[in-house]
């Protein structure tokens, strides 16, 4: 159980960390693979009504969407390996 706990609570702080260190390329990845993956689908689909998006890509609404979102990920993901590894090691806390 304590192994269990020390590896899914290091590899979330590690996930949510290198979420907000990389937040800038991650974002601009997010954004250019959103102007494709909107294009492709535009080609193959026309203009259907299954092919709306969730948010605007390429553009800064869009932009900021996608960095706040993916800090509230990195966020969520920081906090979430402290609680488990807080709780892993509660015993030896005490």
């Amino acid at each position: 159980m304590l192994h269990n706990g020390f590896f899914f609570g290091t590899v979330y702080l590690i996930a949510g960390a290198l979420l907000l260190t990389y937040l800038d390329k991650i974002v601009e990845f997010d954004q250019s693979s959103g102007i494709k993956l909107k294009g492709f689908f535009r080609r193959k689909m026309g203009d259907s009504s299954l092919n709306r998006e969730l948010w605007s890509v390429g553009t800064p609404s869009g932009y900021r969407a996608s960095r706040i979102a993916i800090r509230l990920a990195g966020v969520v993901l920081v906090v979430v390996g402290i609680a488990e590894l807080l709780l892993t090691f509660w015993g030896y806390f005490h």
